[in-house]
């Protein structure tokens, strides 16, 4: 397959060179921009995952890929701020057969690339990993936290090959029909963390601490537009997200909350105003999460 990797970050950076490292057969290309296209581009991508370190050299390494032919594999990884810019790149890079894999924060955007790419074979996914670039050209993975989720609501089957191109990377991964839930389930999470975080400008440790009955109202919040788009999200599944919030460091951020603190472009519209303009659509009320939406936008 010739696979393309479309922003090699902590996530897709990882993902990238744990593909490199385990596959020779496959040609594997990364699209990235600025320092990180320079630094790989001369030296190579090192990957620090946890006590082992290695360094890759993609195939080819681009922010311009319309001369690289058809990409069977297309997995992105941008902020989902830059989705429609990385899409609009690959325009001579997807036919019919291509397969996308999006692995951002948010829940629709399997939806957004099928509006700009009707024909492809559009999957929807999600991750849960900790890494960052710890300085350009190196991505580092903090702790044994890995899971990669995909798939789509129909058949799954002709889907096996790329579960088994990342379960020789030693990828820990689940295909599933029931993606959807599972993204939302990721979306229960990160979307009330990263907001309520941001909104205080303290770490998790310090909401759960001080703010539980918020935390708690948020989330049931979220729970509610995804119950009215027929993602069946309990209160088990909130549950869940409030007794991992007890288990993380008292010190916890999230990364839209460090790009608060930075100064930097956030995901604030696909972390809390999506929760906000899907509720006003579907005529279920967020009151908090818009008083939170409002504040931080």
């Amino acid at each position: 397959m010739k696979i393309a990797i479309v922003g090699i970050g902590g996530v897709g950076g990882y993902i990238g060179g744990k593909l490199l490292k385990a596959n020779a057969q496959d040609e594997i290309i990364f699209i990235a921009r600025g320092k990180q296209l320079e630094t790989i581009k001369q030296n190579g991508l090192k990957v620090i995952d946890e006590e082992n370190e290695f360094v890759v050299k993609p195939h080819a390494i681009t922010d311009d890929p319309k001369e690289l032919g058809v990409f069977d594999l297309v997995i992105i990884s941008t902020k989902s701020y830059d989705l429609k810019d990385a899409l609009k790149l690959l325009k001579n890079n997807i036919l019919n057969n291509t397969v996308i894999l999006p692995l951002l924060n948010g829940v629709d955007h399997d939806k957004e690339i099928k509006s700009i790419y009707p024909n492809a074979k559009v999957l929807n996914g999600c991750i849960y990993i900790l890494s960052n670039i710890k300085e350009p050209g190196v991505v580092k993975k903090y702790g044994g936290v890995f899971n990669l989720m995909f798939g789509t609501k129909g058949d799954i089957s002709p889907y096996e090959q790329i579960k088994e191109l990342f379960e020789n990377a030693e990828l820990k991964n689940k295909l599933t029909s029931k993606i959807e839930f599972e993204v939302w389930r990721k979306f229960l999470l990160i979307s009330a963390y990263a907001s309520i975080c941001s909104y205080y400008k303290e770490p998790i440790g310090y909401i759960v601490k001080n703010h539980l009955d918020e935390l708690k109202e948020l989330l049931e919040e979220i729970k509610e537009v995804a119950n009215k788009k027929g993602v069946s999200l309990s209160e088990k599944n909130i549950t869940q997200v409030l007794d991992r919030a007890v288990s993380l460091p008292y010190e916890s951020k999230m990364s839209m909350q460090l790009d608060f603190e930075k100064d930097k472009k956030t995901e604030l519209d696909a972390l809390c105003g999506y929760i906000v303009k899907e509720g006003e659509k579907l005529g279920v009320d967020t009151p908090l999460m818009k008083k939170i939406y409002d504040k931080l936008r």
